[in-house]
């Protein structure tokens, strides 16, 4: 199938025309072995040259790709760890020690050999640089046992730190990195990794990452790269998805059925990547509107998640769980306190709590206080549909009870840079977690998660939660019924504070076309998540593709 340039006019955002669909005619021609696939991971706007993989935003692909961790942790499968740059790990010192046995054979992209001394320095390179130490963990040392052994040492014990220390630490080579003396404002324009992938071009169109003929893992990849597009939304990548021009992309579209599938039923194919998200409104706790947690509640109990699903998400995601937690896979996990909890939609409360609080309604229909009116903004990724048409529904749900909310679309750059610095009111954003709820606590909750440490976006801080996700971190992963009680603390701090406002439990979709490629996660066989975006799957996954 093709699609004309006149349909196609002004769909894409960075990428002319032209240049996308010679580009997209030039891989077709190409022999499978020598075909570049197409890729779309949500980007909007022009790209910015970017592989520091300790940056904020990197460019798609650099964790995972170019960059690896020293083990895989599949979260499309229950208790499934892979090793990559190790092959073991084991702790000691009540869980204030880990060590790993790195595997034999690996080189960095430019020949040179991976060693335990780089990756000591990795370590010892993030406790000497806070800011790049995103995932917050105490490490006091890391020393070379020898050729092949590392030993980290904590502060802390680290039982249910393993995934973000062994699983989410991408490994940057010491003879690059050590000379640079400010790591957060390098752009890395020429990346050295262990990853099945290199850079091959950049343009602000697109990218090109190509296969890295040194790589480790024998015989892998198969294909010969990928290119990564920017798109004005996921209308337009639907477009270019359904017409054959993308071989892979992670976007949201309402009739699959219709709008992808039934193009090329033979071809194309999707993956359903249930619940792993909260879709969450993000009120900026240091604003001083949000600050006063009548607002928070009001605006909670204001929302119909019924109609924002049905009419913005196609009927997809799920009624969410005001604990801020991923059911049914940790159903396990919610108090019993807790047990019959759920959200709330109340226009006549949400009014009660405003006018409990101080708030009057004005003549325009909205509440003010203090000769403030409750109005602001919720800042969005623009192009992102499912996220402009919850701005529609909540606009309308939340004048019904008086209060003024205003979308703010943004490139998903600026958004993510607006989230970083807290240059906003509030924003819709996915809060994800890991292999236990833990993760999810721990990313949107802890202190040490605040940006642009890890997604507190929200900026809360709360003690009590604080105590838990620590005491939780001191316990053996074997002590279940300890660790519930620490989860069950932080749910109650999280019911009675409301410091995000859930919108659904989400889910993600992964498409992709089998014409160019096979080998893609699938029911039967989830090895890793299907998502161009998801790091480090999006490694595991084109590293394991076959040309077709």
């Amino acid at each position: 199938m093709s699609l004309s340039r006149r349909q196609f006019l002004g769909t894409t955002a960075g990428a002319g025309i032209a240049a996308f669909l010679a580009a997209c005619a030039e891989e077709s021609a190409k022999p499978p072995a020598e075909r570049i696939l197409n890729v779309f991971a949500g980007a909007s706007g022009q790209f910015t040259e970017n592989y520091n993989q300790f940056a904020p935003t990197p460019l798609n692909g650099t964790r995972g790709l170019i960059y690896e961790p020293l083990f895989f942790f599949n979260q499309a499968k229950a208790d499934d760890v892979q090793p990559l740059l190790a092959t073991k790990y084991e702790f000691g010192d009540g869980g204030k020690t880990l060590t790993f046995t790195l595997r034999e054979g690996v080189q960095w992209n430019d020949g040179k050999p991976f060693t335990a001394e780089d990756v000591a320095f990795n370590f010892l390179y993030r406790k000497n640089n806070p800011a790049l130490n995103a995932n917050g963990t105490n490490i006091v040392d890391a020393t070379v046992v020898d050729a092949k052994t590392v030993k980290i040492t904590f502060k802390d014990a680290v039982y249910t730190e393993l995934w973000n220390i062994a699983g989410r630490t991408y490994m940057v080579p010491k003879h690059i990195w050590e000379p640079i003396a400010d790591p957060t404002k390098e752009v890395n324009a020429n990346p050295v990794g262990t990853g099945p992938f290199v850079k091959d071009s950049f343009a602000s169109q697109s990218y090109v990452l190509k296969k890295n003929p040194k790589y480790w893992d024998s015989g892998k990849p198969k294909i010969a790269g990928l290119r990564f597009w920017s798109f004005t939304g996921n209308d337009a990548a639907t477009t270019a998805l359904a017409s054959g021009q993308l071989d892979w992309a992670g976007i949201f579209i309402p009739d699959i059925q219709g709008q992808f599938i039934s193009k090329d039923s033979a071809h194309n194919k999707f993956k359903n990547e249930s619940f792993l998200y909260v879709t969450n409104l993000i009120p900026n706790l240091t604003k001083p509107l949000f600050a006063d947690p009548a607002v928070r509640q009001a605006i909670n109990v204001a929302l119909d998640r019924q109609k924002i699903i049905k009419l913005a998400f196609a009927d997809l995601g799920a009624i969410p769980s005001p604990l801020q937690l991923v059911v049914p896979t940790f159903a396990g996990y919610v108090s019993p306190k807790h047990a019959e909890a759920k959200v709330e939609y109340n226009p006549d409360k949400a009014k009660q709590l405003l006018e409990g609080a101080g708030w009057a309604k004005g003549a325009d229909g909205i509440y003010a206080k203090n000769g403030k009116k409750l109005s602001f903004t919720c800042s969005l990724v623009t192009g992102w549909t499912d996220y402009e048409a919850t701005m529609q529904v909540v606009q309308q749900l939340l004048k019904e009870v008086g209060i003024e909310f205003k979308p703010n679309a943004l490139s998903y750059n600026a958004f993510i840079a607006a989230l970083q610095s807290g240059d906003f009111d509030m924003a819709i954003y996915n809060a994800w977690g890991g292999p236990s709820p833990y993760f999810m606590y721990y990313n949107i909750c802890s202190t040490k998660s605040i940006p642009p440490a890890n997604q507190n976006n929200a900026r809360w801080k709360n003690a009590k939660v604080d105590a838990a996700l620590a005491a939780i971190a001191a316990t053996p992963p074997d002590q279940t019924d300890a660790i519930k009680q620490q989860i069950y603390a932080i749910q109650d701090e999280i019911v009675a504070d409301t410091p995000y406002i859930p919108i659904q439990q989400s889910s993600s979709l992964a498409e992709f076309r089998t014409l160019h490629a096979t080998g893609w996660p699938s029911e039967e066989n989830p090895y890793a998540l299907a998502l161009p975006f998801s790091e480090p799957d999006c490694g595991i996954v084109a590293k394991n593709l076959n040309p077709a």
